[in-house]
C-alpha cells in the first residue's frame, strides 16, 4: 500500500528533528516543570516521541476540540482536566494551517490561568494562515498545497501508523480535501 505514497519526510528525518526540538524545549524550561497538552488526534504520535526526548519534568494531558454551529454561528469547544493555574503550558499540535483554532486555544488556556502558553507543531502551513499566530517550535514547514499524512496525521482516519510523512503523487493529490482545524 505504501508504494502509492510519495515520502516527504523520512522516519529518520523526523526522529532527528524531534531530538533537536526536545533539546530546545528542555533548555527553555530548564529547572521548571512543564505542563504538556497534546491535541488529539493528529498530534498523538508526535507528542509521544517528543515527550520521551524532553529532559525536563512534565505533566501530560490531552485535549480534543470540536467545531460546531450554534444558531448559525461557528463555535469551538474543548476540554482538559488539567489544572493550568500558574503553569507553563506547551500545546502540542499535529498541524497548524489557518491558526484560528490554535490562537483561540492559546487565549482560552491563558484565561484558565496558565502562566505561559507556547505552541509546538509537527507541521506548519504558514501560507494558509489567517491570523498572526506563529508556532514557538515547529518540526517542519509544509511547502505548497500537498496534503501530508502519516506519523499520526490521518487522511479519512487512515495512514496514521506510517512512520514517515507522505503525500500522493501529483496526479492523485488534487483529489485530497483541505484539512480541517
Amino acid at each position: 500500500m505504501a508504494e502509492q505514497f510519495v515520502e516527504v519526510y523520512s522516519a529518520a528525518e523526523i526522529a532527528e528533528r524531534i531530538q533537536s526540538l526536545a533539546a530546545e524545549i528542555s533548555g527553555a524550561y530548564e529547572g521548571r516543570e512543564l505542563s504538556v497538552l497534546g491535541v488529539l488526534e493528529d498530534g498523538f504520535v508526535f507528542l509521544a516521541d517528543l515527550l520521551r526526548a524532553i529532559k525536563t519534568p512534565v505533566r501530560t494531558a490531552f485535549l480534543r476540540y470540536r467545531h460546531h454551529t450554534l444558531a448559525g454561528v461557528q463555535d469551538l469547544s474543548f476540554s482538559t482536566q488539567m489544572d493550568l493555574t500558574g503553569r507553563d503550558v506547551l500545546l502540542v499540535e499535529g498541524v497548524v494551517e489557518t491558526g484560528v483554532t490554535q490562537e483561540y486555544l492559546i487565549k482560552q488556556l491563558e484565561a484558565r490561568g496558565a502562566a505561559t502558553v507556547k505552541l509546538c507543531v509537527l507541521l506548519d502551513k504558514p501560507e494558509r494562515r489567517r491570523v498572526s499566530l506563529k508556532p514557538d517550535w515547529r518540526a517542519f514547514e509544509a511547502v505548497g498545497d500537498g496534503y501530508l499524512f502519516g506519523y499520526g496525521l490521518g487522511f479519512q482516519e487512515r495512514w496514521r501508523e506510517l512512520p514517515f510523512l507522505a503525500t500522493w503523487p501529483a496526479a492523485k493529490a488534487s483529489d485530497a480535501p483541505e484539512r480541517e482545524e
